[in-house]
């Protein structure tokens, strides 16, 4: 009684775990791409330094504040021993701006909001093919666990057939161990594919912020694919477009300009002062200029500092310059290699496996063939459907590493 009872649970539990697993929540990627257009942390992080930037230009656009002096004191007459009384001081100073001095302060902090700009545009760029390649990794492992999951019931029907031939003495014994060990590494196949399942999911989830739902399965297909361009037009489009360059010729641009700042504070700036000064004799008036002595600190350290900034900043656009050109020599390799690939399993490879194993389960059925043959077969044609699942994920990788050169935007309706 104990043993039905435990078989009937199991039963049970083999048809409420399908509808458990239906339960996930579709989701296409345009609604993955906008739930991490909203949620995603870089992406905001991006946006607040672009905020950032634009209260420098503020920053840079204010006036020096006026300063004003107060002085009390007493007052003894130098003609009168009873005459005393108190006296008084009252100063106003403006440091007056050179043209110069403001205008290179100003531009400099534009400069800032163009490279914050180009940085997000950049952030925006990366975050979104990445999120494009994890979706289509999440499709590629979703029909990697559907291949794996019917593998597992063909081997598990095949198991079954094998028992009964074994059974009645058609079949030796050894053919059984091998048909329960072959079950068993496709049912240990099985798992694993969830396992990354769920490892797809959480990438998604974390680029969403955590936004997306608990459960949820990618619904879509991968993308057919243009021919691919001309090598020289997808590097002339890269040196163009690509935000990472823009960033850093807008951050030499700043850097410059802080140079130009810094010469034109060599030129001393003028301090208009006004002064009254009263007591009980007399009132005085005085207006006068005052300028800073560039004796001692001429701002040769601070125009070199300067300086060298932006050496760095335009060292650092030629290294990433060829950094990229050598990424785009890369990507464009693995997408033509990974096109030729596709087009071989498409030109018959899949066809072939899939009729072979056609073929050696009919002789084993009618006895013609080994149960050997049929797993050599059975193991082929689920060799060449992942490798095919693969080469297909890689091309589009591949495709996906183009666009992102190219800067494009990901978030585009136009883009595949």
């Amino acid at each position: 009684m104990l043993i039905q009872f435990c078989r009937l649970a199991f039963a049970c539990t083999l048809l409420v775990l399908p509808a458990l697993a239906s339960a996930s929540t579709p989701l296409t990627l345009d609604e993955a791409l906008g739930a991490i257009l909203l949620h995603n942390p870089e992406m905001a992080s991006a946006r607040q330094y672009r905020a950032i930037a634009a209260a420098e230009v503020r920053v840079a656009g204010a006036r020096p504040n006026p300063e004003i002096s107060i002085s009390l004191g007493n007052w003894q007459s130098r003609t009168s021993a009873t005459g005393r009384g108190e006296a008084g001081q009252l100063g106003l100073s403006q440091l007056v701006e050179l043209p110069a001095v403001r205008a290179s302060r100003t531009r400099a902090a534009q400069y800032g909001v163009s490279a914050a700009d180009f940085n997000a545009d950049w952030v925006r760029v990366d975050v979104g093919y990445d999120a494009r390649v994890a979706f289509s990794d999440l499709l590629k492992r979703q029909e990697d666990g559907r291949l794996a999951a019917e593998n597992l019931a063909l081997l598990t029907a095949i198991l079954s057939r094998v028992r009964s031939r074994v059974a009645v003495g058609e079949a030796p014994r050894l053919e059984l161990v091998r048909a329960e060990s072959e079950v068993l590494v496709a049912r240990t196949a099985a798992e694993s594919a969830n396992l990354q399942i769920e490892e797809a999911r959480g990438l998604l989830r974390r680029l969403a912020g955590n936004a997306l739902p608990p459960q949820f399965e990618a619904i879509g297909s991968l993308p057919a694919l243009p021919v691919l361009p001309e090598f020289s037009m997808l590097q002339q489009k890269l040196l163009d477009a690509n935000p990472r360059l823009k960033a850093l010729n807008a951050e030499y641009d700043r850097m410059r300009a802080r140079v130009d700042h810094e010469r034109a504070l060599r030129t001393p700036q003028p301090t208009i002062n006004l002064m009254q000064a009263q007591d009980p004799e007399t009132r005085q008036t005085l207006v006068g200029v005052g300028f800073p002595l560039p004796l001692w600190n001429r701002r040769e350290g601070q125009i070199a500092l300067a300086q060298s900034n932006a050496d760095l900043a335009l060292t650092q656009i030629d290294a990433q310059r060829a950094q990229l050109l050598r990424e785009l020599d890369a990507a464009y390799a693995r997408a033509s290699i990974m096109q030729r690939q596709v087009q071989t399993f498409e030109s018959g490879l899949l066809t072939s496996a899939d009729a072979a194993l056609k073929v050696a389960e009919a002789a084993w059925r009618f006895g013609e063939r080994g149960f050997l043959e049929v797993l050599d077969a059975q193991r082929t044609l689920r060799s060449v459907r992942r490798d095919y699942n693969q080469a297909r994920f890689e091309r589009h990788a591949a495709w996906m590493a183009l666009e992102r050169l190219q800067g494009k935007d990901p978030f585009g309706k136009d883009n595949l």
